[in-house]
């Protein structure tokens, strides 16, 4: 045989073995993935008023679940209310209520889901911690109370949040239940800009990490969100203080409204991801900073991780060249 066929069919059969892998992890997925069907399930959704909550609670909505939301103003939760409850799949049957409650407060925390678990008569299945903040600004320029309540709102009210809900779960013997956190792209690098920020959404993942471990002792599932760019109210007012060093090296990024991001949340959910992300660039790094991570397709996983080793460390010089060409800039001006 010549030599070009005999290149060609190895080429062919590398590929064919890569498919059949690709094929096998995705198969595996599909069979070990969770249960996860919220019809007639009672939801809690924190950050439920407004953005990417209120849409995640319409989605609830949609698939037959009782919906309970959680937000810090009544008037806002009064009108997200009454248009999830317009989305509900069989609206006699399904409850839907508001608590009003700041869950950076413990004891308020644990107060508004006693009263969601009151109201709804049913223990809260499926947890879904969306509440968040951004405040970008040059980390020596912000005072640490401005930093402290990022971390605060984000990493704090989602572990109020996550504990007393799974405490709950655990001494009540709710097997099957899921607890989905809400990090960020942010929350596998970082970004001039958003030191208080990243810094919240790092500890996010850290605490899904360990909870997705510890938690298979109760039957307890596991996820944590990584979304991008999302176009909010909160995106517009985050815009406001954003260096523009920072906005010049996230140039024009293409965000997803928050209905897309629940949808493609959904869909990992439904596939049993512990690691969810749901735009080209989100999973590039999630699949390059991986660690121990549960993979979501073992091979196109990798080989995405290929891609992220090599294109990433350019990315990377680029983004401290123009830090220091930013700062040499103000210089001159100064």
């Amino acid at each position: 045989m010549d030599d070009w066929r005999v290149a060609l069919v190895t080429v062919l059969s590398v590929l064919g073995g890569i498919a059949v892998a690709g094929a096998l992890s995705e198969i595996y997925l599909r069979l070990t993935a969770a249960k996860f069907d919220v019809r007639d399930k009672h939801c809690y959704v924190t950050g439920g008023s407004q953005g990417l909550g209120k849409a995640v609670a319409q989605d609830l909505a949609r698939r037959g679940a009782h919906v309970t939301i959680v937000a810090r103003r009544e008037s806002v939760l009064k009108e997200a209310l009454t248009e999830i409850k317009a989305a509900a799949l069989s609206p006699k049957q399904q409850k839907f209520e508001y608590v009003v409650a700041d869950v950076t407060d413990g004891k308020e925390t644990v107060r508004a889901i006693g009263e969601a678990v009151e109201r709804q008569g049913k223990p809260i299945e499926y947890l879904f911690c969306v509440a968040g903040l951004s405040n970008p600004g040059m980390f020596v320029e912000q005072s640490v109370s401005t930093l402290k309540q990022v971390m605060d709102i984000n990493y704090l009210g989602t572990l109020n949040t996550v504990h007393e809900v799974a405490r709950r779960m655990v001494e009540g013997n709710v097997r099957g239940g899921h607890l989905v956190l809400v990090s960020s792209t942010l929350g596998f690098f970082g970004l001039i800009g958003y030191t208080g920020y990243c810094a919240s959404k790092f500890a996010i993942r850290g605490l899904a990490e360990a909870l997705r471990v510890e938690m298979q002792m109760y039957g307890i599932h596991v996820h944590c969100y990584f979304p991008g760019t999302i176009y909010t109210p909160g995106y517009e007012t985050e815009n406001l203080t954003k260096p523009q060093i920072t906005k010049d090296i996230e140039g024009a990024d293409e965000g997803m409204s928050p209905e897309k991001c629940s949808a493609g949340l959904f869909k990992g959910l439904a596939r049993g991801e512990f690691a969810i992300a749901t735009d080209p660039i989100s999973v590039l790094f999630r699949c390059s900073t991986r660690g121990t991570m549960p993979n979501n397709n073992f091979v196109l996983d990798s080989f995405i991780s290929g891609i992220g080793w090599i294109a990433l460390t350019p990315w990377r010089m680029f983004v401290d060249y123009s830090v220091k060409a930013y700062s040499a800039s103000n210089k001159k001006k100064n």
